[in-house]
Formats: C-alpha cells, sequence, structure tokens
C-alpha cells in the first residue's frame, strides 16, 4: 500500500512526516520509541528499532504433517529451509522413533540444519543463524567444478578409471552447496526489497541462477564419468581428452569473468565456448558411449556459455554503477 504524506516544517530548521497511525498500532508503537532510517540515495526506508532482528531469525510449527513417506518429507523440509526459516518444530501427533530417523537423515544434506531435540516433538534448528557469504557459496561450487574436470583429465590421461566413483560425493557437496545458496538467496531478497536495492536484488537473483547452472554442469560432468569408462577406442578418448581440457580451460576463464565483471573477458569466455561446442558437434560421429561422452560436455558447455551471458550482464551493470 502506498500512502502520500505531506512534508512540514518545524521550528524553521526542521521537517516532519506523520506516519500511519493503523502502521504506529500494529507495530505496538508509542511516543519516545525509536525508528530506525535506512537511507540511501534518493530512498529512505523506516523501521521500528529491533525490528531488523525479529526478521532475521524465524519459527514455523508443524501441526499436522499431511504426508509422512519419505519423498514428501524430503521436498517438504528442503522447502522449509531453502526459505529461509530458521527453527522447524514438528509436534505431529504420529511422531515415532521411524519418523525420526527418516527425518534426521534428510537434515543430513542440509547445510547447518540439525536435530537439536527428539523427544516429544523434533526441533531442527540452523546452528549457523549468520549468513553464508552467498558468493561464497557459489566461489565454493566453481571450485568443485575445477576438481571434478582436472580429475577427469588425469583419469582419462592415466586410462585409469577406477577414481571416478568418488566424483558423486562432489555432486552430492553441490547439491548441498546449492541448496544453502537458494536459502541465502530468499533472505537477501527479504532484506534488499526495497526500491533503494534493486540493484542489489538483480545481482542476488542472478547469483541464483548462476548456482543452478553449476549445479547442472556438475550433473552433466557426473553423468560424463559414467560414459567415459565404457569408451574403448583409443582415438575416441584421445578426442574427448582435447574437448576436456579445453572446456577446463574455458571454464577458468568464465570463473574469472564473472567473479571480476571482465566485460571483454565474459565475451571471450562467451566465444571460446561457442567455438568448443561447434567442434565438439562435428565432432560428435562415433561409438553410443562416445556419443554420450560428448553429449554431456556439450551440456556442461551451454550451461557455461550461460553463465558468461550473466557474466557479461552483471559486468555492463556494474560499469553503468560506476560512471553515476
Amino acid at each position: 500500500m502506498v500512502e502520500v504524506r505531506k512534508l512540514q516544517l518545524i521550528g524553521g530548521s526542521s521537517y516532519m512526516v506523520s506516519l500511519p497511525k493503523d502502521w504506529v498500532k500494529k507495530n505496538n508503537l508509542k511516543q519516545g520509541d525509536e525508528i530506525v532510517l535506512d537511507i540511501e540515495n534518493s530512498v529512505i526506508m523506516l523501521y521500528p528499532k529491533g525490528f531488523k532482528e525479529d526478521i532475521r531469525v524465524s519459527r514455523v510449527e508443524i501441526s499436522d504433517l499431511k504426508r509422512y513417506d519419505e519423498k514428501f518429507l524430503r521436498r517438504f523440509i528442503y522447502a522449509l529451509y531453502i526459505q529461509g526459516v530458521d527453527e522447524i518444530r514438528i509436534v505431529d501427533k504420529k511422531l515415532n522413533p521411524r519418523l525420526v530417523a527418516k527425518i534426521s537423515e534428510i537434515v543430513k544434506s542440509l547445510i547447518g540444519m540439525e536435530i537439536i531435540d527428539a523427544s516429544d516433538k523434533v526441533v531442527l534448528k540452523c546452528l549457523t543463524v549468520t549468513d553464508f557469504d552467498v558468493y561464497g557459496v557459489v566461489k565454493r561450487m566453481t571450485q568443485i567444478v575445477v576438481t571434478m574436470m582436472e580429475t577427469l583429465i588425469d583419469a582419462i590421461r592415466s586410462r585409469d578409471f577406477s577414481g571416478l566413483r568418488e566424483l558423486k560425493n562432489l555432486e552430492d557437496d553441490t547439491d548441498r552447496l546449492y541448496l544453502l545458496a537458494v536459502r541465502q538467496e530468499h533472505r537477501l531478497v527479504r532484506e534488499f526489497s526495497s526500491p533503494a536495492k534493486w540493484n542489489e536484488l538483480r545481482l542476488i537473483l542472478g547469483i541464483r541462477t548462476v548456482a543452478k547452472l553449476i549445479e547442472e554442469i556438475i550433473d552433466n560432468l557426473e553423468n560424463f564419468s559414467n560414459y567415459i569408462r565404457a569408451v574403448e577406442k583409443e582415438e575416441e578418448l584421445e578426442t574427448i581428452e582435447k574437448f576436456l581440457i579445453e572446456l577446463f580451460g574455458a571454464f577458468e576463464v568464465l570463473s574469472r569473468a564473472y567473479f571480476e565483471s571482465e566485460l571483454e573477458t565474459s565475451e571471450d569466455s562467451i566465444q571460446l565456448l561457442e567455438e568448443i561446442e561447434s567442434k565438439m558437434l562435428s565432432k560428435i560421429d562415433g561409438s553410443s558411449q562416445y556419443r554420450l561422452s560428448l553429449e554431456s560436455l556439450m551440456s556442461a558447455c551451454r550451461h557455461m556459455k550461460s553463465i558468461g551471458e550473466i557474466a557479461l550482464n552483471k559486468s555492463v551493470r556494474e560499469s553503468l554503477k560506476a560512471t553515476r
């Protein structure tokens, strides 16, 4: 709701704007209470002192779980987690040790979330109330991509694929980091919802998109690791190794472009990835496992190109901001 209030001059040097009576009552304010003014550029956001601290810690109580199967419970708890809820109290009358065990197993995949009480109720609490740096979470995800690609290159060079099974653990770590990134994005969106902070809001939403694309890249690399083991022809392995090394180099350029907001490097990474994809497409004919391997790399390449486009948009936006 938008209200218009007249600015009044008091005492020749001070200005005053009256506050809506309903808003004052809703926030239980009285004469003498302090109001915080959050000033940024030409916008002022007002809120009662202590309000921001109150919204940082959110709690929900669930007294009636609609379903009890593991798939539903996992989706339901994940949904609460990514909304930024800090404490989830489950007091359902059908709670039993088996159900608590299911919930406990689900919580293991959520960074910072632990069961702190499991007697007549289950209390899930995020023990890391202080916000993770969402930018740092995405950086960690990019490091996992680098580790996976280095591991794959070493395996192809040595023709020893026995260690590739460990890549599944890295994929699981990425899934957990992605959920954390989405959780932090939801919390920051609430914080930056004022018009004065729309630039920050656009950046946050862009970070979530990048996190999702990185998750997809890692899924592609994990699929690739399964297909490559069955490729037997030496010339096919050599072709795949060559493309994987090129893609690895392009991803390093792309990462620098995104995190350092380099406009020209962003464009270079997009063009480089387009060239790699075109070359892979021209070499797609071969055995079934070879084709599946290349298709996985091409899919990863396309996701990387999407990140490059986001990096370019981000660098343009930040350069415009710097010239104002």
